[in-house]
């Protein structure tokens, strides 16, 4: 009985190890599937993270995109510094022909105004003597004839004998000095009409008294100016008066009309003193025989300091400030190039540049300077073929034709 119950507990056991086994193989079997699946999905993460890498690291070798710049061609035009002035036009200081009050004078009328345009012998002024000066005349002429009864009297006396010839000379001697007091005064326009007239044909330039006026002896009563002498005389600072010479050109423009009159001349003439009032100098232009500019007139001045008929011109734009230095780009072969430059004469929105690497016709980077550094490849139109704008002559506001 014992081994009966021996036999049947071992083939249980063996039962029991051979149902694990089979449980165990069959989960095995059932859990091969599910490891292919995470496997797979391991490999296609791996794969995806390397090809991000790749692509982002080929995507940083990539070259930048080219700068996008404007240029334009540089060229050898005419350019000139300027001075702005202001002024007025007066007679030229020979042109103007002066009338004095040759004795003291009452004013007794004014047939003519500044500006008014005389022919020689019209009547501009009449005058009368004061009463002091017409007791001086009235006088004189007393004191003439006086010496004429005198004068006869002792030349009666000379011939009888009885006066000397001392007494003849001293006698002659009064009459003639009472004669020629006479004759000045009269030469002078006493014992006359009193109507003053333009000595030539001119405009009236200066009337310095009025009527009723008493006008000491001496002292200008009106002005006749030629006016085909006319100048403009203008105000210079004197910090600007060392650039000024005879000869400059200079443009004048009238500050009095809606349509300004342009005018060209050349300085005369330089200042040598500085006004105490307004630290300001005076340079004269002549104003041309003709020109639509009258006596009076408030003009506008663009002087020519410094003139250059050739230089290698370039928009201002063009220059850029590096440190201690000044340079341009232009482009070539599609890249950048960087050029130190000189500044020379400025004039409005143009500038003179110079440089031993720069040549006509080198495209010249305007718009989008600022972005490039030498060699750095650009996207560049076709150059305009026009020039820079030249400077209106009012562009000198800077007046003074500043260098930047």
């Amino acid at each position: 009985m014992n081994d009966v119950n021996s036999r049947s507990s071992d083939s249980l056991s063996r039962g029991a190890r051979r149902w694990r086994w089979g449980a165990s193989a069959a989960a095995g079997t059932r859990l091969k599937p599910a490891a292919a699946v995470v496997l797979a999905a391991a490999i296609a993460a791996l794969v995806w993270l390397y090809l991000v890498h790749k692509g982002s690291a080929e995507s940083g070798t990539e070259a930048k995109p080219a700068a996008l710049v404007e240029t334009v061609p540089l060229q050898r035009q005419a350019i000139a510094q300027t001075l702005e002035a202001f002024g007025v036009v007066e007679p030229a200081p020979a042109a103007d022909r002066t009338t004095p009050a040759t004795y003291e004078s009452v004013v007794v009328a004014i047939h003519a105004v500044p500006g008014a345009h005389v022919n020689p012998g019209d009547v501009v002024m009449e005058i009368a003597p004061s009463p002091d000066a017409k007791l001086q005349y009235e006088s004189a002429r007393t004191t003439l004839k006086l010496a004429e009864q005198s004068l006869e009297a002792v030349q009666e006396r000379y011939d009888l004998k009885l006066a000397t010839n001392q007494d003849l000379i001293t006698s002659q001697q009064a009459e003639r000095d009472a004669r020629q007091k006479v004759t000045s005064y009269e030469a002078r326009g006493m014992g006359g009409d009193g109507k003053l007239r333009a000595p030539v044909m001119g405009l009236v330039s200066k009337l310095e008294v009025t009527a009723g006026s008493l006008v000491a002896a001496g002292l200008p009563l009106f002005a006749i100016a030629t006016d085909k002498r006319l100048e403009a005389r203008l105000s210079v600072e004197s910090a600007a008066v060392a650039q000024l010479a005879p000869g400059q050109s200079v443009t004048l423009q009238s500050m009095s009309r809606p349509e300004p009159v342009t005018v060209t001349s050349n300085v005369r003439v330089v200042g040598g003193t500085v006004n105490a009032t307004t630290g300001s100098a005076d340079v004269r232009v002549p104003v041309p025989s003709g020109a639509p500019l009258l006596l009076g007139e408030h003009v506008r001045a663009i002087i020519e300091v410094q003139r250059k008929d050739a230089a290698l011109v370039v928009p201002r734009s063009a220059v850029l400030p590096d440190a201690d230095k000044q340079v341009l780009f232009t482009v070539k072969d599609g890249k950048s190039v960087r050029h130190e430059v000189n500044v020379g004469i400025a004039a409005g929105e143009r500038v003179e540049v110079q440089a031993p690497d720069l040549h006509p016709g080198d495209a010249v980077v305007t718009l989008g300077n600022y972005e490039l550094t030498d060699g750095m490849a650009i996207q560049a139109p076709e150059p305009a073929a026009k020039q820079p704008k030249a400077a209106e002559p009012d562009a000198g506001k800077s007046a003074q034709g500043e260098t930047p």
